[in-house]
């Protein structure tokens, strides 16, 4: 699992910098604090995933699913 560091939110988008970078095998969801999210396809952030959602996720763990 990862922590996220940080978060930015762009419109209806919450972007999280994650303290490491997402696994390298397939999953489909995201799984952060109980709630599923699908994800956000996001090119030429590292460490980073998107999710369509509001909210604070700074400090919560994000298990890939």
């Amino acid at each position: 699992m990862c922590v996220i560091l940080s978060e930015w939110i762009i419109g209806k988008y919450a972007i999280l910098e994650l303290d490491q970078d997402p696994p390298m095998r397939h999953y489909r969801r995201y799984r952060i604090e109980g709630v599923e999210y699908d994800p956000v396809p996001v090119y030429d952030l590292p460490r980073q995933i998107a999710v369509e959602a509001q909210g604070s996720f700074k400090g919560k763990s994000v298990e890939f699913i």
